[in-house]
């Protein structure tokens, strides 16, 4: 794999999520625990959480919330942890060919 694919391949900063559409995120949400989640949302940017939030099914939302209100305390390696985990389930994603990059942008390919 040459040193370009490989860039292709990678998912930088929490913030590059909001490159994502709504399938795209919907695959990373799916793909992602749920703890993973709500705190990752707990330090992530509120527009990329707010994105992400609004493609869960609505009782996975509710969990996610509950789960954020339960881990407001924790550590704050502990939430930057789970970010960095979120970006790692988004380049398996990319890997998997799941989500494909088309410039800056992020999209969910259909699953055959």
């Amino acid at each position: 794999m040459s040193r370009e694919e490989n860039e292709e391949q990678t998912v930088k900063s929490f913030e590059e999520l909001s490159f994502f559409d709504n399938l795209a995120l919907y695959y990373l949400c799916n793909e992602t625990p749920p703890q993973t989640l709500a705190l990752a949302f707990l330090i992530g940017d509120k527009k990329v959480c707010g994105s992400m939030l609004g493609v869960l099914e609505p009782k996975r939302r509710a969990f996610v919330h509950e789960l954020m209100a339960k881990e407001q305390d924790a550590p704050e390696e502990k939430k930057r942890s789970a970010a960095q985990g979120l970006l790692i389930i988004a380049e398996g994603l990319l890997t998997r060919n799941l989500i494909r990059k088309q410039g800056k942008f992020y999209y969910g390919t259909e699953r055959k």
